[in-house]
């Protein structure tokens, strides 16, 4: 039989993980290393694309290029490239793409302050269609 402590560390240990897990947290950090993962989170929008770094970039480029966004500022490293984009309405997207591994590319998207999910997913859908 297990005693009342050892019941009630377990539950102590357990719910908080239960929770989380349930919450859609945990589903996004323990998926966050696969292709096709999107998650919104904070006001960030957060995606992993399939397709290496250099691709994802020129895919990005051409969808601001092809859409009313004006590019503010462009920081690139070899490691990633910061966007500061505009839209016509004049709301501010910084939008990051980032290596994951040779073949896998993070990119994050926020829209003003608090985020825009609908127009951040738009974004992200641009990219991924002059990605394939």
């Amino acid at each position: 039989m297990i005693s009342s402590s050892v019941t009630s560390l377990m539950r102590f240990l357990l719910l908080p993980l239960l929770l989380f897990l349930l919450s859609g947290c945990g589903v996004l950090i323990l998926g966050g290393a696969a292709a096709g993962t999107v998650g919104y989170v904070s006001g960030d929008l957060k995606a992993t694309l399939n397709g290496g770094f250099q691709d994802v970039v020129k895919a990005t480029d051409r969808a601001i290029s092809d859409n009313s966004i004006t590019q503010v500022a462009r920081e690139e490293s070899q490691y990633d490239v910061v966007y500061e984009l505009r839209t016509l309405q004049d709301d501010k997207i910084q939008l990051t793409v980032s290596r994951a591994t040779r073949d896998l590319t993070n990119v994050t998207i926020r829209v003003g302050v608090f985020g825009d999910e609908p127009l951040s997913h738009h974004v992200l859908n641009e990219i991924e269609t002059r990605l394939q």
